[in-house]
C-alpha cells in the first residue's frame, strides 16, 4: 500500500502541470483563470528541485507556442519574467510548503506568488510596450488596467491552491487512518 501512495504522490504533481498546460492550450482562459501557479506550488512542495525543469519546459513550450502561433506576437523579454515567475512559484512551494504543507500556508504562498507576479509582469509591460507613458502615472495606469486580470488570478490561484493542498492533506491524514481502522 505504501508503494501505491508514493506512486500517486509522484504522478499527481505531473498530472496537475500537464492538465494546466492542456487547459491553456484548449480552453479560452478569460482573465487568467487557469491555476498555473497553484499547480507549480504543489509541484514544488512534492517533487525534488532536480525535477523542476520538466514542468518549466512544458509551460515555457506552451507559452512560446501560444505567443508565436496562436496570438502571432513576437517573444519579448517580458516572457522571461513570466518564466522566472514559474520558477519562483515552484521554489516557493519547495521552501514554504514542502516540510509543513497546510491549506493556510498554501493560500499564503498563492497570494505571495500572485502579488509578486502581478507587480513584476505589469512593470515589464509598462517598461517594454509603448502602451503607457514612461512616468509614474503611466506605471500606475498600467497597474490599474491590469486589476481585473489580477483579481481573477488571485481568486483562481488561491481557490485551486486551497483545493489541491486540502485534498492532498486529506489524502495524507485521513486515508491512512481509515485503512488502519479497517485492518
Amino acid at each position: 500500500m505504501k508503494q501505491f501512495e508514493s506512486r500517486n504522490l509522484f504522478i499527481l504533481p505531473y498530472l496537475l502541470i500537464f492538465g494546466a498546460a492542456i487547459l491553456r492550450l484548449m480552453v479560452s482562459h478569460p482573465y487568467n483563470f487557469i491555476p498555473i501557479f497553484a499547480c507549480l506550488l504543489f509541484f514544488g512542495a512534492n517533487r525534488p528541485k532536480r525535477e523542476f525543469a520538466i514542468p518549466l519546459l512544458v509551460l515555457v513550450g506552451v507559452d512560446i507556442f501560444l505567443t508565436t502561433h496562436w496570438y502571432d506576437y513576437p517573444l519579448t523579454g517580458g516572457h522571461i519574467v513570466t518564466w522566472l515567475g514559474y520558477l519562483a512559484a515552484a521554489m516557493l512551494g519547495a521552501g514554504m510548503l514542502r516540510n509543513s504543507p497546510s491549506v493556510g500556508r498554501a493560500a499564503t504562498a498563492s497570494l505571495l506568488v500572485s502579488v509578486g507576479f502581478f507587480l513584476a509582469s505589469n512593470f515589464t509591460v509598462w517598461a517594454e510596450w509603448g502602451m503607457y507613458a514612461k512616468t509614474f502615472s503611466g506605471l500606475g495606469a498600467c497597474y490599474i488596467a491590469a486589476l481585473p486580470f489580477f483579481r481573477n488570478s488571485v481568486v483562481s490561484e488561491t481557490f485551486f491552491s486551497v483545493l489541491i493542498f486540502g485534498i492532498s492533506g486529506y489524502y495524507r491524514v485521513f486515508l491512512p487512518a481509515r485503512r488502519m481502522q479497517n485492518a
